[in-house]
């Protein structure tokens, strides 16, 4: 019970971030730019006050206080996140979450709490992702960018380590770091003129760390198997689409052999000398299966395709089944070898099925293979092909739309998943596709009643099953289950379907009734007093570090609106689009006339001021002269009526030089993109003597 208390207060909590932040991003115009700022430092003061408050009063729910401390850093960044809005900053700029990420630094130093860390880590990679890949159409991927990525994926391994060391407790943590680390150390190989340094290094980084935690660690081997896994087949198209022949077709193929031979050896040595867990081989298999498979298909369909042979898709068809999947099946091949083939020879099979349209024979192959083949992992592959072939056979035979077919997804799996016991692997199988279905039909285009059926039932069922799975202890589902509810709170975000105000008022209504339901359990239970509080002789340096945050925005906001004040208005032509930023809301991208300079002078990046005077029309334009990179084009003396902006050099190209000024993001509210799209002509901008600009509004 004490589980499914604390759970409750943890949605509580999560409702109250969710409703805050939908709030803010609706950008509604009932409030002035103060007022909002109020309401914003409203917001941190009640996630920090009550944290405070509830760690005397709740005695054994320190957990509560925790999660709220960790919430009032994450009001926090919703506060920078709204500046950045009622002053049209940059949208998901960099610099957000770079402010953002120090309080949490500063805390997880201070506390050595593990929401913290988990919260940094978060912040500090959000902050190199919108650094390297930044909100606007001028961005680009350099090399200077792969070696980010690969200093970065470096740090995560050292963290990594650093944490296996017992340096650093969290468990949260040392996953993050091992997934990041895989993560840009895998972005590093493809598509640069170092790609092949890259490669071998992480080929070599990922075998040691196979080699190091194959028999001691699963959940570490199993993580470095998908990543390994995956990496070798994007490759293997990366280097397919550079070398369509067939020459490499046949290497392909031979590589296959190859490796399964390999991985015979392997798998016989491991069976006599290694007393490795039964998970770690089967893992290994599995990742042995699908790349030999994948090689497999993708030379023989490339072979077809340049060789020209005519072969017709039921020639094909009997070829994957008689000689590839029956043989498989009824052999007692090496375990690689054997999967490989099967594997090979179903999706052969559901390739030539689907191009022909007879798929319905596919249902008697794979009831076939789930009759002859008894292992666990393997029908929970096959159980996933047939739910595939069973969507295309819909698709084909009956002509369902998208609506239709996901609602006979969904019933079929909870048929499947109501049939059988909860100890068969199947079921998770069907859990997992049927939950999957549930939530496209939260995201698909359908009517307003509709859409909020559905996303009503898929709310009640997640949050049932979380609860449910969770008192059953019935980990993996519950997990995922939080998982699918988590993913609904993210999706209604970006649904356009009603209005994020609306959607934010919901949760206020949500979050209020989560934590009634809580204190009353709270009340009636008792209390766990092993909870440990964060707060507990700490609390003088965490006032501290919350003071210095409401010194920034405090800060943030004077130097802003002291700008808007004694600031230089000008006129600047624009050309804007509509997207939504991940916190701050609907905004449209201004591209000035500015925006690009003809100088062929500029072969590099870095900041310039450029002069702007004003034309006859009273728009503001660029007038030849600039300074890059503290040197001046040509000698310069300001004239009167004269507007110096700051900006940034970010790309150059056939003498045109392309420049950010961080005027580019114009906040709007939610929904009325279409009545500013197409209809502004200009911008007015407000630029201080120093050349700063802050965009103040759109003119027609």
């Amino acid at each position: 019970m004490k589980k499914m208390i604390s759970l409750t207060y943890l949605f509580g909590v999560v409702f109250l971030l969710a409703s805050a932040l939908y709030f803010f991003a609706s950008n509604w115009q009932v409030f002035s730019r103060l007022e909002k700022v109020t309401l914003a430092g409203s917001v941190i003061i009640l996630f920090y006050g009550a944290a405070f408050l509830l760690d005397r009063v709740l005695k054994g729910a320190h957990f509560l206080s925790n999660w709220l401390m960790v919430s009032g850093v994450i009001s926090f960044g919703l506060s920078v996140a709204l500046l950045g809005q009622l002053y049209n900053s940059h949208a998901d700029s960099y610099l957000l979450f770079l402010i953002w990420a120090i309080p949490a630094f500063l805390f997880s130093l201070y506390t050595r709490y593990s929401g913290f860390y988990v919260l940094t880590h978060i912040l500090i990679h959000l902050t190199i992702y919108f650094y390297l890949f930044p909100s606007s159409p001028f961005a680009h991927w350099t090399l200077n960018h792969t070696w980010i990525a690969f200093v970065v994926g470096i740090v995560n391994t050292l963290l990594f380590l650093i944490i296996k060391k017992g340096y650093i407790h969290s468990k949260p943590l040392l996953y993050l770091s091992l997934i990041s680390a895989n993560l840009l150390l895998m972005v590093t190989a493809f598509d640069n003129e170092y790609s092949v340094f890259f490669t071998l290094f992480y080929l070599l980084t990922l075998a040691l760390g196979v080699y190091r935690y194959f028999q001691k660690e699963t959940s570490i081997f199993i993580i470095l198997s998908i990543f390994g896994t995956g990496f070798i087949i994007i490759k293997m198209f990366e280097l397919m689409a550079q070398n369509m022949s067939s020459l490499f077709f046949v290497g392909l193929l031979v590589a296959a052999i190859l490796l399964l031979a390999g991985s015979v050896f392997l798998v016989n040595y491991l069976r006599k000398h290694s007393s490795s867990h039964h998970w770690t081989k089967a893992v290994f298999v599995a990742s042995v299966t699908t790349i030999a498979s994948v090689f497999i298909i993708a030379s023989v369909f490339g072979l077809l395709s340049l060789l020209m042979v005519d072969v017709s898709m039921v020639t094909l068809f009997v070829f994957a089944t008689v000689f590839l999947v029956v043989p498989s099946t009824l052999s007692n091949w090496p375990s690689p070898v054997k999967y490989s083939l099967m594997m090979t020879g179903i999706v052969i099979g559901m390739i030539a099925s689907t191009f022909d349209e007879f798929s319905f024979v596919m249902f008697f192959v794979l009831a076939y293979v789930f009759y002859v083949e008894k292992r666990f992992a393997a029908r929970f592959v096959f159980y996933v092909l047939f739910q595939l072939n069973t969507a295309i056979f819909l698709g084909q035979t009956l002509d369902l739309g998208t609506h239709a077919l996901l609602v006979v997804m969904v019933l079929m799996n909870v048929a499947v998943f109501l049939l059988l016991n909860k100890k068969h692997v199947i079921q998770y199988g069907a859990f997992l596709i049927g939950f999957f279905a549930f939530f496209s039909l939260t995201a698909i285009d359908l009517s307003l009643t509709l859409h909020i059926v559905y996303t009503a039932l898929f709310f009640l069922t997640a949050t049932g099953c979380v609860y449910f799975f969770k008192k059953q202890d019935r980990t993996l589902y519950w997990v995922s289950s939080l998982v699918f509810w988590f993913m609904l709170i993210v999706q209604l975000y970006y649904d356009l379907a009603w209005k994020l105000v609306h959607k934010s008022l919901l949760f206020a209504v949500l979050c209020l009734l989560f934590f009634i339901v809580a204190v009353y359990l709270d009340r009636k239970v008792g209390h766990d007093t092993r909870s440990h509080s964060l707060l507990a002789g700490k609390r003088m340096g965490i006032v501290l570090i919350i003071c210095l945050q409401a010194v920034w925005i405090g800060y943030q906001v004077y130097s802003n609106e002291t700008l808007l004040q004694n600031g230089e208005t000008i006129l600047l032509e624009l050309q804007p689009v509509d997207p939504r930023s991940l916190l701050q809301g609907d905004y449209v991208e201004l591209n000035y006339t500015i925006s690009e300079l003809q100088e062929p002078s500029i072969e590099d990046n870095g900041p310039i001021t450029i002069v702007l005077r004003k034309n006859t029309q009273g728009i503001h334009e660029y007038s030849g002269v600039y300074r890059f990179n503290e040197n001046w084009n040509t000698p310069y003396e300001k004239k009167p009526g004269d507007v110096l902006l700051n900006g940034k050099v970010t790309s150059y190209w056939d003498n045109t030089v392309q420049v950010v000024y961080g005027i580019e993001h114009f906040f709007i509210p939610e929904g009325t993109g279409l009545d500013v799209e197409g209809k502004v002509k200009s911008a007015e901008v407000i630029v201080s003597d120093k050349g700063d600009g802050i965009l103040e509004r759109l003119l027609d």
